[in-house]
């Protein structure tokens, strides 16, 4: 963002900006920042981007002097009118830990200690947020995704990982861009193919690196090998939650055999629906054996405890029609039937996580009584329990910049908001890592007379 507009009559006009000196006031500190953190641009009719200046702070972290590698003529074009911008970016930059308000105050010097400025640009801190609650998916389902709450002023990134045994984040199971926004925003989070059983994920925040403009910033994607992390006061910005799977062996399916004992989910079913569970005798239907009821979003587990060795099928109580269950074209006995063995399944019954969100209905058997579970599916889950949820929350930074008023001039480096507050700060497009962005400077003469 531009720090300083030079005009007509500096002193930096006839001898050069060898230092640029921000102040950022007690609240704040550029004791962190070093030469590798800062980026100055000078434009006018000759654009001068430098970042290999070197930097100072003062003992209290207030005042950052950073030295250019050689003095730079401002380049003002013809006119009286006419004037050069002076941009400034840094990172690391601690802002204060509350939020509000503040400013910056910056001048220019030349290389005989000649000083134009100050002039004061004003930012804001607020605070980002991350939440993420205890939820479930199905582990049958082609499309998975989980829902997470988040705001990063800035921009930035949620990525979903699995956790390792001492809970520190492992592999990448899905992520979402976060907008630039300070209100928190729901984000729905693809995670297809990754969650096959019931275990803790941790949501972590991350702002981009890519790019030294917003528009640069927004058009990257999420790379968390080279994106940074969101860290607020030395803490990670993250949240934890339990992800729950069904609680069955497997899905009931055209062909295949099962043990006895087995927990089978069933999803061929309409709504709330009473179906039979049908032996096949000689080919044919014959008696029912066991019964259940599907939820409304027409599931339901099957358990197979209850069943002798044989084959199976599933009716429908109400008409007796056979369900498909391999949804092709040719059903019958034969066709949609499955298999339970003479063997016990070595498993002990434990009742599905509240996440998983089941009703359960009493069978009537026709045998020993057993009972089937309806189980709901993703869409449809109610969390009872809230224990795993976790909210973090940073705070931003927001740099106000002034009117482009330098003529010639194409502002490409704006777009800025910084992030967090008492830690590394963050800013711009997708989180443009930590760049605090200054602003600045115009002087009122420059400001009333700059040319259309």
């Amino acid at each position: 963002m531009r720090l300083y507009a030079v005009k007509p009559g500096d002193a930096v006009v006839e001898d050069g900006i060898e230092t640029v000196t921000l102040d950022v006031g007690p609240e704040a500190s550029v004791a962190n920042v070093t030469s590798e953190d800062v980026y100055v641009a000078i434009r006018g009719t000759t654009r001068y981007e430098i970042d290999d200046v070197n930097v100072s702070s003062s003992q209290n972290g207030s005042r950052l002097e950073v030295t250019l590698p050689r003095t730079i003529q401002p380049p003002l074009g013809e006119g009286p009118n006419t004037g050069s911008e002076v941009a400034v970016k840094f990172r690391n930059f601690t802002t204060p830990s509350e939020p509000g308000t503040y400013t910056i105050d910056g001048t220019v010097s030349t290389p005989l200690g000649e000083t134009d400025g100050p002039a004061s640009v004003s930012y804001t801190v607020s605070e980002p947020e991350l939440s993420f609650a205890n939820q479930s998916v199905s582990q049958f389902d082609e499309r998975q995704a989980l829902d997470v709450s988040a705001a990063i002023p800035g921009g930035g990134y949620v990525g979903l990982f699995t956790t390792t045994e001492n809970g520190s984040r492992d592999r990448l199971v899905g992520s979402t861009n976060v907008a630039v926004s300070r209100e928190a925003g729901n984000y729905t989070v693809d995670v297809s193919g990754n969650v096959t059983e019931t275990r803790e994920l941790v949501a972590v925040a991350y702002t981009e690196t890519t790019g030294r403009s917003y528009g640069i910033r927004t058009e990257q994607t999420f790379d968390p090998a080279a994106d940074e992390p969101l860290v607020v006061g030395g803490d990670l910005v993250n949240a934890t939650a339990t992800v729950a799977t069904l609680d069955v062996d497997g899905r009931l399916t055209a062909g295949s055999e099962y043990d006895q004992g087995e927990r089978l989910f069933f999803d061929q079913g309409e709504a709330s629906t009473s179906y039979a569970i049908t032996r096949i005798e000689s080919g044919e239907l014959g008696a029912t054996a066991d019964s259940f009821q599907t939820a409304a979003n027409g599931t339901a587990i099957v358990d197979t405890a209850s069943l002798d060795e044989g084959q199976y099928a599933i009716t429908r109580v109400d008409d007796g029609s056979l369900v498909s269950l391999d949804d092709d074209s040719t059903t019958g006995p034969g066709d949609d039937s499955f298999v339970v063995t003479g063997q016990q399944v070595n498993a002990t019954t434990t009742e599905a996580a509240d996440a998983t969100a089941t009703e359960t209905t009493n069978a009537t058997p026709t045998s020993e009584p057993t009972e089937t579970t309806a189980a709901t599916t993703v869409g449809e889950t109610t969390t009872e329990s809230m224990d795993g949820n976790a909210t973090a929350t940073a705070a931003e930074t927001t740099m106000t910049e002034s009117p482009d008023t330098t003529e010639g001039v194409t502002d490409t480096e704006t777009g800025g908001e910084t992030t967090t507050s008492g830690g590394t700060t963050n800013g711009g497009g997708p989180g443009f890592t930590a760049i605090a962005a200054v602003v600045a400077l115009l002087a009122a003469a420059l400001l009333a007379a700059t040319r259309r």
